[in-house]
């Protein structure tokens, strides 16, 4: 490529700090080939001058034009070194841009999966809210068979009210009409029932209650006629709750303490309450550990860290639970439940 092409290609519009470098070693070049011709000649001439002034002359003129080279030379190294440098800020200006543009990329990603758990964590929490609108049957024996659902939901409505005691019938049918009745199931099946292992055709029933005190009416009459309910939980919280209960049992002997787990609403916010209630004496259940609401979504609830460690309310040693004296409006709700007894699901 010719001296005239290079130059033609610097001058394209590439980068400032190319186009500068390139003319700078162009320059170089310039200066080498004019430093080259007049050596040429100098050294042409030098061969026909002899001894004397002619001689001096010509040394004379080979040293200036040495000395020239080398100022010229010089001052363009400088020039191309001040390039680099300058190159060397732009890149690392450059590198700082790039730093806080990911910087905050990952700002930006961290705040979307913030929200995103805290809408997880909120999804949870209403099914929460509505399992405690809930009251789940289980061992109602429904004496057959039975897999229509019209049929299926008759039978419960009519084996609930057959249970319940003549005393307590006028008070059940006011309740029962502010009540859902439910059977989670397409169908009876058969299977030993808890309590004395006879065999029974059964389904779970769940009633829904939305007035918070007729749902615990409705749960201590119940209670009353010797129907115990227990809690429905969402089956979206299964999978958790049994990784919550794991971390429980590091601290809480399940050997000699009954373990209830609820929901409950403290200052507004839903959380996740263990109680636990030594199986021998005359005991009762003291709140043992707390946790947040836990996402909903598996995937979300794989990114917080710890998120099945609880606050630990007490110690449980041995066969005796240690309690805190604190007493809250929670700790009144679960007294509320004290006649459940035994372990919660």
């Amino acid at each position: 490529m010719s001296r005239a092409d290079k130059r033609k290609k610097f001058s394209v519009s590439p980068s400032k700090g190319d186009t500068d470098a390139g003319f700078i070693m162009l320059a170089v070049g310039d200066v080498t080939e004019e430093y080259a011709t007049k050596l040429t000649a100098d050294l042409t001439e030098l061969e026909g001058a002899k001894d004397g002034p002619k001689m001096k002359e010509v040394l004379g003129k080979l040293f200036r034009a040495q000395l020239g080279f080398q100022r010229q030379v010089a001052s363009h190294i400088s020039d191309l070194a001040n390039k680099v440098l300058e190159l060397e800020g732009l890149l690392e200006k450059a590198g700082e841009r790039e730093a806080e543009a990911n910087e905050k990329i990952v700002s930006m990603e961290r705040a979307r999966e913030s929200m995103a758990v805290k809408a997880s964590r909120q999804e949870m929490a209403a099914k929460m809210e509505l399992a405690t609108t809930q009251v789940k049957l289980l061992d109602i024996n429904f004496d057959k068979q039975i897999d229509d659902r019209k049929e299926l939901l008759q039978a419960a409505t009519h084996r609930l009210r057959a249970k319940i005691k003549t005393n307590e019938q006028p008070r059940y049918k006011e309740l029962e009409k502010k009540a859902v009745i439910q059977v989670l199931a397409n169908k009876t099946t058969k299977r030993k029932r808890r309590e004395d292992g006879a065999d029974i055709w059964t389904a779970p029933i769940v009633l829904t209650i939305q007035e918070k005190q007729a749902r615990w009416e409705m749960e201590d009459l119940l209670r009353r006629s010797k129907v115990y309910p227990t809690f429905h939980w969402p089956k979206e919280f299964l999978e958790p709750m049994g990784k919550m209960k794991e971390e429980l049992k590091t601290r809480v002997d399940e050997n000699a303490n009954y373990i209830r787990i609820r929901p409950v609403q403290v200052e507004g916010k839903w959380k996740i309450r263990a109680d636990v209630k030594p199986k021998e004496g005359a005991g009762r259940f003291a709140h043992a550990a707390t946790w947040e609401v836990p996402p909903l979504d598996g995937q979300l609830r794989g990114k917080v860290n710890n998120w099945y460690k609880p606050s630990w309310a007490e110690v449980v040693k041995g066969k005796a639970a240690v309690t805190s004296a604190t007493v809250s409006a929670a700790d009144a709700e679960m007294e509320a439940m004290e006649g459940e007894g035994g372990s919660a699901p």
